[in-house]
This record gives structure tokens, sequence and C-alpha cells, in this order.
């Protein structure tokens, strides 16, 4: 059930310590798009997604782990510490991919979607109210 909390998490934590990576050459990193396609066949499963569901949900997942991988190594670069800062950039990204899923989803997909990921029930009204 936590499953997509827990990859979200996941991934998160994989570019807040993307400079550890770098110095253990033994785990090999992941690109934008591998770890979309794993989500988005997680996606598939968990929310029985349609075919045309799944490219796009892995459309906006290539296009937005893109995004936030690059706006995190900005802040890397600009030697930026600050975690509220990472978590901030976080979330806008997450924002933008549940606004995107929002369109393309049945309302019984999207609100599972929400719930797997961990937001509140009065969030998830919220959401689905829009």
């Amino acid at each position: 059930m936590f499953r997509i909390v827990k990859l979200f998490t996941l991934i998160f934590s994989l570019f807040l310590a993307a400079s550890a990576y770098s110095q253990n050459p033994q785990q090999e990193k992941k690109s934008p798009e591998q770890i979309a396609a794993e989500q988005a066949d997680r996606l598939q499963r968990d929310l029985k997604l349609n075919d045309y569901q799944v490219f796009l949900a892995d459309s906006v997942l290539q296009k937005n782990i893109a995004g936030v991988t690059a706006e995190f190594e900005k802040m890397q670069k600009a030697g930026m510490q600050n975690s509220d800062n990472y978590r901030e950039v976080q979330l806008k990204w997450r924002r933008m991919t549940e606004d995107a899923f929002q369109k393309f989803m049945t309302p019984a997909q999207f609100e599972k979607y929400l719930k797997l990921s961990g937001v509140s029930s009065k969030e998830r009204k919220k959401r689905l109210a829009k």
C-alpha cells in the first residue's frame, strides 16, 4: 500500500544524495528514464492503468524527474545546503506531477494514487474537487 510513497521518498532521496553516488562507484545511478519506466509500471499494476495512461504517466514522470534532478543539481552547484529549499522544489515537482496525472486518470484511479502517495483524506478531497 505504501509502495508508491516509499518509491517517491526513495527517488527524491536519491536526488538529494547524488554526491554520495559519485563517491561510491559500486552503486549504479539510474537515469530519469529508467526511474520513470519503473514507476509507470508500478502505477499500471497498482492503479490498473490502460496502455495509453501508462504512456502518459511515463512521459510525465520522465519530464518531471529530469526537471527535479536538474533543479537539485543546480542548487548543489550553487552550494545550497538548506533542506527546506530542497523540500520546496520537491513539493513543486510533486504537485506538477499530480496535476498532470489528474488530467488522464479516472477519479477513482487518481484518488487511489493520492492515497497510495500518502496524501491525507482532507487533502485528497481538496485535490479531487479541482
